[in-house]
């Protein structure tokens, strides 16, 4: 279904029936994008009739924030709407990512201060009027507790890859960084779709400033391929953070390139932070990068 939307928007813009961002060959949402202001029109519940949509990014100069805003324009000639609070930098998107026939209507922006999320709407048809619902998603806040669910992604949408979705968000573990997390659409829920690791990109580290420094050895287990063999990171030699549940466990290559991974807890007594094999992060490394 996603190719055969793709194929409709791209037809619309040709005729001038709609308009999508700006394509770049970087960006793998462009073929999903909306432009703000612009409407497109496009069968949002798959029942063969043609609404309206147009997404707009506006300024509330009473609140002095950002916004953004969905209109459906309904078979029944009427309009339904629904709009964020105030939300930084927005995008938009459309794409049936489960394929039942139902556009998904994604809003991402970000709260402030890099702590971005993800909206879901579904457009229903009720015969006489329209509704706009939100969808949930398995919790993935920044904090060591996700359970449960929320009526946003934590997160802003990185990719779109079959019938999952990619959210990245920023994450506290021995250290701030932006990670990412897999759903699918289930049942009207987006769950979680992956191996429960938030992962992090270090494909380009900045080994001044984001590595770790442990002052002692951690004891860890490192893997080469299927193999693996239990020893230590030694004292002095810096690592990065690739991976980790936030409660229990984090992988780590250090910056000869050896990969591993060892054990993290909560730091209850201290209120805040992890504790790696039982030691304080505060006693363990030169420096630990959280941002605020």
């Amino acid at each position: 279904m996603k190719k055969v939307f793709t194929f409709l928007l791209a037809l619309l813009t040709v005729l001038g029936g709609c308009a999508l961002a700006e394509t770049a060959e970087n960006n793998p949402l462009a073929e999903y994008a909306l432009t703000s202001g612009v409407p497109v029109e496009i069968d949002l519940n798959g029942d063969g009739t043609i609404e309206t949509l147009t997404y707009t990014a506006e300024m509330d100069e009473t609140l002095g924030g950002e916004f953004a805003r969905i209109e459906i324009g309904t078979a029944q000639g009427t309009t339904v709407g629904w709009n964020t609070q105030t939300l930084f930098m927005t995008s938009a998107y459309a794409v049936d990512i489960d394929g039942d026939g139902a556009v998904e209507v994604f809003i991402c922006g970000d709260w402030a201060s890099s702590d971005y999320a993800t909206y879901c709407l579904h457009y229903l048809d009720h015969g006489d009027h329209g509704e706009i619902e939100l969808l949930s998603f398995a919790n993935a806040d920044r904090g060591d507790e996700n359970e449960g669910y929320n009526l946003y992604g934590y997160g802003y949408i990185q990719s779109v890859n079959g019938n999952e979705l990619v959210l990245c968000g920023s994450q506290d573990v021995l250290g701030t960084y932006f990670g990412t997390r897999t759903f699918a659409l289930v049942d009207g829920v987006f769950e979680f779709s992956d191996d429960g690791l938030w992962r992090f990109d270090t494909s380009d580290v900045d080994w001044e400033y984001r590595a770790l420094t442990p002052t002692q050895e951690i004891a860890a287990t490192f893997v080469d391929g299927d193999v693996q063999t239990e020893g230590a990171i030694e004292a002095g030699t810096r690592f990065v953070i690739t991976a980790s549940d936030k409660t229990s466990v984090a992988w780590f290559r250090t910056e000869d390139g050896r990969e591993g991974f060892f054990s993290i807890a909560p730091d209850t007594e201290r209120g805040w932070g992890m504790k790696v094999n039982g030691v304080s992060e505060e006693e363990l490394f030169e420096m630990v990068p959280y941002a605020d």
